[in-house]
């Protein structure tokens, strides 16, 4: 295979394995963050528990983009596919 083709589908890749994390991660928080404010808004009292649980969602949503971003720079510069 030639070797332009192989660095051109990994970047591609690369490409796409950010877009989508980003912007699954992004209808997620935004669907979180609307959650925890209706929730909140019903049950004031109940804002402390809320904040955690949507922090700790929001942060597992940014890991799982940073996750994205370790296979996109593999994919770019450590290829594998590339002898």
């Amino acid at each position: 295979m030639d070797m332009n083709l192989v660095v051109g589908l990994s970047v591609l890749g690369a490409a796409l394995a950010i877009g989508l994390a980003v912007l699954g991660a992004s209808i997620g928080q935004g669907i979180a963050v609307s959650k925890a404010t209706e929730a909140v808004g019903k049950n004031p009292s109940a804002k402390p528990e809320v904040m955690n649980m949507l922090f700790i969602g929001l942060l597992t949503m940014i890991v799982l983009i940073l996750f994205a971003l370790a296979i996109a720079i593999v994919l770019i510069f450590l290829n594998p596919f590339i002898h």
